[in-house]
């Protein structure tokens, strides 16, 4: 562990460019696993939050309860506001990159007070239905078109969490292919990032050992990190818990999804355990930064294969993947971790 502390990010840095040919690129990402590996049904199950749910439903796998749907105006107008929980997830159906999500924290008084967000202000009815309507008419969605609004239940945060963390809930990104998780990395929410769990809103990335389900390096704006802001809390040696669990969830979800390569984003509820937040068609790449390893190595090392268990698909995972930052440390340092 000493020797980790004292190693400068540079010399990882430096290791991870050496293997720059197999860093994976958005045209690569395209041509080479998204096109052969992705139908455009399954596509159009990611792409679609609430047709993902049901699918994973039907497979058997944990999801959130919706508390309601809102696909029209006239429902708008007629919905029963004093039904909603003290706190939950709006969302838009076909939203992109985490944007459109509103999460409502809890509320200090009972219906009709205003609710409370993960940022501490206030949300009136007025303010929500702004944003139902925001959602309606397809300001977030992928292709701008009208879009459906839902109501879902909120996380529970895990305690392990909660000093890492600003009031949001994190999430675990794991990309899947052909029926074998690759890499994965915790995504924790940020007071930058308004509460969710989103890299491109300022959310901090931190890499995870395969093998282990220990986080390595983080990264935040580009930039590594070693500690949660505003804290002298290491973000790396943090062991998530169900590690197992969380990686065959992962498989499963890539299965029944109908994807070849994915993102599946997994949160842990304080009181449910790993539940599948969603399934991504074009998961971003920025992961391998965090993880200071190439996804086309590892990618192509599992092209092929003929995997024929979800048992078989975690235990090559982890065979395969795990111990590779401690590996690159020794290379650097000459010692070993």
């Amino acid at each position: 562990g000493i020797i980790w502390y004292n190693l400068d990010f540079g010399f990882l840095m430096l290791s991870f460019l050496k293997k720059s040919n197999y860093i994976l690129g958005l045209n690569a990402r395209n041509l080479n696993f998204l096109q052969p590996s992705n139908s455009l049904r399954a596509i159009h199950i990611a792409d679609n939050k609430l047709l993902t749910k049901k699918t994973l439903r039907k497979a058997g796998l944990p999801i959130l309860q919706n508390f309601s749907v809102i696909r029209h105006i006239r429902e708008l107008k007629l919905f029963d506001w004093a039904g909603l929980p003290n706190g939950f997830t709006l969302k838009p159906n076909r939203g992109l990159g985490g944007q459109g999500i509103l999460v409502v924290y809890g509320r200090k008084k009972k219906f009709p007070h205003p609710w409370i967000k993960t940022d501490g202000r206030l949300v009136e009815i007025k303010d929500l239905e702004n944003h139902i309507l925001n959602i309606l008419e397809g300001t977030f969605s992928l292709t701008n078109l009208p879009d459906t609004a839902f109501f879902e239940e909120r996380i529970k945060l895990l305690k392990l969490f909660k000093p890492y963390v600003h009031r949001g809930i994190p999430d675990i990104r794991v990309i899947v292919y052909n029926s074998t998780p690759i890499m994965a990395e915790l995504r924790l929410p940020t007071k930058e990032s308004s509460g969710q769990a989103n890299l491109h809103q300022g959310g901090i990335g931190v890499g995870i050992d395969l093998g282990t389900g220990i986080t390595t390096t983080a990264i935040h704006k580009g930039r590594f990190i070693e500690y949660a802001p505003d804290t002298r809390l290491l973000l790396r040696g943090l062991q998530i818990p169900e590690w197992k669990e969380i990686l065959k969830l992962s498989i499963q979800a890539q299965i029944a999804s109908g994807l070849g390569f994915t993102g599946v984003d997994v949160a842990i509820d304080r009181e449910k355990g790993p539940i599948i937040l969603e399934i991504n068609a074009r998961p971003g790449l920025s992961i391998q930064n965090a993880n200071l390893a190439p996804l086309a190595d590892r990618l192509k090392r599992v092209a092929g294969l003929k995997i024929k268990s979800v048992q078989k698909g975690v235990k090559l995972a982890q065979e395969l993947f795990g111990g590779e930052v401690e590996e690159t440390l020794e290379e650097v340092s000459g010692k070993k971790v």
